[in-house]
């Protein structure tokens, strides 16, 4: 074994003096300026590692061979800029011609360009390549406000579509309720909102919306919204309704702080199936040493929980640890477990993970700039 394991390990040996001399000249640069961003990783069964302990380091080096991803370089100077980004040469030139009005020009080494014309209520933006008309696009917009209409705005392309709507914040108030409406006008037909809110005895909000489908005119298909909430015992109830005339949805919940944690239950019934939940979540961060937190809770799948963990364990290296459970109570009642142990420091990770029915996962990386 020793014949065929040695010429491997020193084929190896130039490549770890490669990442060690890059990632000592990438340290020196990060010292003057904006460095590189470098980084790579490897995952696989911990199985895997005895072939690195015969010379075999192949399957490993290929994952950890650093991506090397470059910074932008830019040079600017009275509206004229020079700049290289994701391995792209490109130019751009910004005016002021008016008060509020301003050009925004950019062309790159492949001829691609953009131009833009921007001002405090009407914008044009323009794309093509070279000076190929065909491949000529462009966007305008313009925004106003009317009075006794409402925050008009008014969109369309090259592609002759076009978006026409109109907001209106207070139409009106009837009642004590107020009133808003949206409409918006597309190629494909018109689509309206009328929405109202009011706040009743005892701090309840309630609200209600109509609206219907874009191009489609019939009342029965359009989606009608309900909400009702409350400050109830130190918490949040609310209550909502949202369906049209052929399906309706309803939920209810509510959540408090309990003993440091959030609590919370929440009941459901969509398309005939009854659907619930109810959880408690609390942090521990400042309690334990680190940061810790726990959820659990019940559902109509099952019961299920997770805890998350952290802490620095000294000379830079910070441990991670997660495991989460779920048990299932359908016709097949299985049991689901999940945990994760990770350890890191600025440089790099190692992370060795399990769950139900699955091999053990080692993943190990590096990442700095």
């Amino acid at each position: 074994m020793a014949p065929r394991s040695a010429p491997r390990s020193r084929a190896v040996a130039p490549g770890l003096l490669v990442l060690a001399a890059l990632a000592a000249s990438l340290v020196y640069l990060g010292s003057l300026g904006p460095a590189y961003s470098v980084k790579g990783a490897w995952q696989g069964q911990p199985s895997t590692l005895k072939d690195t302990v015969k010379g075999d380091f192949g399957s490993v080096m290929e994952g950890l061979e650093p991506k090397v991803s470059f910074p932008p370089i830019a040079y600017h100077r009275e509206g004229v800029a020079l700049s290289v980004e994701d391995g792209r040469l490109n130019a751009d030139y910004t005016a002021k011609l008016d008060g509020d009005t301003m050009l925004q020009l950019r062309v790159n080494d492949e001829q691609e360009w953009r131009a833009s014309l921007q001002g405090e209520d009407a914008s044009l933006r323009v794309r093509g390549q070279g000076a190929d008309l065909d491949s000529l696009s462009w966007e305008a917009a313009q925004s106003s406000s009317v009075e006794d209409v409402g925050d008009v705005k008014v969109e369309f392309n090259s592609d002759k579509e076009y978006n026409l709507t109109v907001v209106r914040e207070m139409l009106a108030r009837i009642a004590g309720a107020e009133l808003d409406a949206k409409v918006r006008a597309t190629n494909a037909g018109v689509t309206g909102r009328l929405g109202a809110r009011r706040e009743l005895p005892g701090g309840v909000e309630a609200s209600y919306s109509v609206e219907n489908p874009v191009g489609v005119y019939d009342l029965a298909s359009s989606t009608h919204r309900g909400r009702l909430s409350a400050d109830v015992a130190g918490g949040k109830a609310v209550l909502q309704v949202e369906g049209d005339s052929s399906s309706q949805a309803y939920e209810g919940s509510y959540a408090r702080d309990v003993q440091g944690g959030r609590a919370g239950v929440r009941l459901s019934r969509k398309d005939g199936a009854l659907g619930y939940n109810v959880s408690y979540a609390r942090d521990f961060d400042g309690v334990l040493d680190g940061d810790a937190g726990v959820h659990i809770g019940i559902d109509e799948a099952g019961v299920y929980g997770k805890v998350t963990a952290s802490r620095e364990v000294g000379q830079g290296l910070g441990a991670d640890y997660e495991a989460s459970a779920r048990f299932e109570t359908g016709e097949e009642r299985r049991l689901q477990l999940q945990h994760a142990l990770k350890l890191s420091n600025k440089l790099g990770y190692a992370q060795l993970a399990h769950g139900s029915g699955e091999a053990p996962r080692l993943r190990v990386g590096y990442e700095f700039n």
